[in-house]
């Protein structure tokens, strides 16, 4: 499993389309963030941390939407099978180099809450739990998209599926939906939002319910590729 984790780490961090997608997703973090300061005045991490589902929505199915549809395309998916491995240290191997990549592109923002404290006063905690609730939530959506890139070759496919069902599952409990579902349907819906679980880091709280949602719901999206690479052998 370390091999591979390195070797799929080594891809993106040899490949330029690593670097220009991590350097775009800080680029645009920093960018939002920043002409948020100034159209609301406010020097508070949280309007940054609420931008984060928004920008996994498109930038994480870019990285993730080749992980397996392409082994899949040029038929190295056989020979991965065959390695001593099973498929669970083999989709946690490719989850975690992905994961290490979106922590690089986190730990390149970190600018913004340093350059805030020379201004104002930072709530440090506050911080540390709207990061760590950030990697919970881009963990959850690697595992989403990567059971979608295990379903097909088609590397498009796999981003459009994945885009559109994170796209669902963050408006799931907002406005979007209280317009079209009656009020009782929407108050069940929004607990399987991943943006509702990650209110709560933002405002420094780490809730344990929200830490099991995001942990289940990785791991079920986890058992669910093992189980599609489990029917090619």
């Amino acid at each position: 499993m370390k091999y591979l984790y390195k070797k799929e780490l080594n891809y993106y961090l040899n490949n330029p389309i690593g670097y220009i997608v991590v350097v775009l997703f800080a680029v645009f973090a920093n960018f939002l963030f920043v002409k948020d300061i100034f159209a609301i005045g406010s020097a508070s991490m949280r309007s940054f941390f609420s931008i984060l589902p928004w920008l996994f929505l498109i930038f994480v199915p870019a990285l993730t939407m080749r992980i397996l549809s392409e082994e899949k395309r040029v038929n190295t998916i056989e020979i991965l099978l065959t390695l001593p491995v099973s498929e669970m240290q083999i989709v946690l191997a490719k989850l975690f180099a992905l994961l290490t990549l979106i922590v690089i592109g986190l730990a390149l923002t970190l600018g913004l809450p340093i350059s805030l404290s020379f201004l104002t006063r930072m709530y440090l905690p506050e911080i540390i739990a709207g990061y760590l609730g950030s990697i919970f939530l881009a963990a959850f959506c690697i595992s989403l998209s990567t059971f979608f890139s295990s379903l097909t070759k088609n590397q498009v496919v796999a981003f459009l599926a994945s885009a559109i069902s994170l796209f669902f599952l963050l408006v799931l409990g907002t406005e979007f939906t209280a317009n079209v579902l009656p009020r009782s349907i929407q108050d069940f819906l929004v607990f399987f939002s991943p943006a509702n679980h990650l209110q709560n880091f933002i405002k420094g709280v780490i809730d344990f319910r929200s830490v099991f949602y995001f942990v289940s719901f990785t791991m079920v999206f986890v058992f669910l590729t093992v189980v599609d690479l489990e029917k090619r052998n």
